[in-house]
């Protein structure tokens, strides 16, 4: 067959147009010996068991800047490690405990490789091997490194589990990932209140304040009930957003024209929408001051909670009123911004019981509890929250006493109202 042939000729644009995809899927340079880390400016620092560990997520951008290569665009996220191993053991990091589909250096720098260039390829190999966190730290040894990790937007939560003979060290590390998308960036929790407007509680005070709250949320005139308030977690800011955000609960994109348009779009094509915005419902006379959500392959179902931070605190721990429901599918509105609402499972007890058994899974529920407050409405005899959607419920909030450390299962204590809480 001749060179000018049709069939030849496609054959010909289709391995130039294949060369230039790979070409362009390469690192722009391969830095022999990155010495700049502009993360180091952004650590967590924890210490515990003689270890001194140190934690940073680095931005697409810092990635790149680092490695020469743009990690974002093949969902990898770069995780720094550093840990001070002041113990008379050597340690081992669990780097599956930290991402169970983390990616290996080589897999990493496989992803970047050039079609024709072997000495590029075999330094962008070396360097990604070199950068790694080692699998083991000898005594008195400071140690640092990378993990490779599936991208996360928004929030990340890390964690870091060093095993040893003697047992297994576990700290972990709520790091937020700002990008002016997300509806949590636009929260200042330490100033939802003035000054001295915060009421701190003692056990019995907060069993009967969370009884007198509100049922339910509300529109923004405060005139129609919505869906019920159905949860409250106790807890400091980051260990509640890291029990939340370690359990796969991702942070949600305000709404804007970029994420209507992604909204719709996933409507129209059953697709994806990891972080897809939910709609404001109003609580304290204000909406929701952050909201996270699971979602599946589509966007006709995910669970969403919402929460809102309560004039109230208990043991210096701040108190969250959260909802949560699971959208089960999808219909178009013109009574939405996002131009479509979601269908609500009418168990709304499932999604609670489901939210309380992740708090569970966390590892860092210290308590639990039930109280009043929502009111109890049949399936005969179902309420209706703001689009219409019936729900059915026993009527109780479940109450989640959220620590920094972890708490074994078997530990975890359920509180009868009177019963004194475990010290922290």
């Amino acid at each position: 067959m001749s060179s000018g042939s049709p069939n030849a000729l496609a054959r010909v644009t289709v391995l130039a147009a294949l060369l230039a995809t790979l070409l362009g899927s390469g690192c722009a340079t391969v830095p022999s010996s990155p010495t700049t880390a502009p993360f180091e400016n952004h650590l967590a620092i924890k210490q515990n068991h003689n270890l001194v560990v140190s934690v940073a997520v680095l931005t697409d951008a810092e990635a790149e800047q680092y490695f020469g290569c743009p990690l974002g665009k093949q969902d990898v996220q770069a995780v720094w490690l550093k840990v001070n191993n002041q113990t008379d053991h050597p340690i081992g990091l669990l780097y599956r405990n930290m991402d169970p589909d983390y990616f290996s250096p080589f897999e990493v720098a496989y992803a970047y490789h050039r079609p024709f260039e072997k000495n590029r390829n075999r330094n962008l190999d070396e360097l990604f091997d070199q950068s790694r966190f080692p699998p083991y730290v000898e005594p008195g040894v400071t140690a640092s490194g990378f993990v490779f990790t599936s991208r996360s937007e928004g929030a990340k939560f890390v964690s870091v589990e060093f095993w040893y003979g003697g047992g297994l060290s576990r700290d972990g590390f709520y790091m937020r990932l700002p990008s002016g998308r997300f509806d949590f960036e636009e929260a200042d929790f330490a100033k939802t209140y003035p000054p001295g407007q915060v009421k701190a509680l003692d056990l019995a005070q907060l069993h009967q304040r969370l009884e007198e709250l509100p049922c339910c949320t509300a529109d923004s005139s405060g005139a129609k009930s919505g869906d019920p308030v159905n949860f409250v977690l106790i807890g400091d800011e980051d260990a509640v957003m890291g029990a939340l955000v370690g359990q796969g609960w991702d942070p949600t994109h305000v709404i804007a024209g970029h994420s209507v348009g992604l909204t719709v779009k996933s409507f129209l094509f059953g697709s994806q929408y990891r972080y897809s915005p939910v709609s404001r419902l109003f609580y304290f006379s204000r909406g929701q001051d952050l909201a996270l959500q699971k979602v599946r392959d589509t966007i006709h179902q995910r669970n969403h909670l919402r929460l809102w931070r309560a004039p109230l605190s208990f043991r210096g721990k701040d108190v969250w009123m959260g909802q949560i429901s699971r959208d089960i599918g999808v219909r178009f509105t013109w009574q939405s911004p996002t131009l479509v609402t979601h269908k609500i499972d009418p168990d709304v007890d499932e999604a609670r019981d489901y939210l309380v058994q992740d708090m569970f899974a966390s590892g860092f529920l210290q308590s639990l509890a039930y109280v009043q407050g929502v009111g109890a409405a049949s399936r005969e005899s179902p309420r209706a929250n703001l689009t219409g959607d019936p729900y059915f419920t026993d009527g109780l909030r479940a109450v989640m006493f959220i620590v920094d450390q972890p708490v074994p299962s078997d530990q975890v204590t359920l509180i009868q109202w009177g019963e004194p809480l475990p010290q922290d």
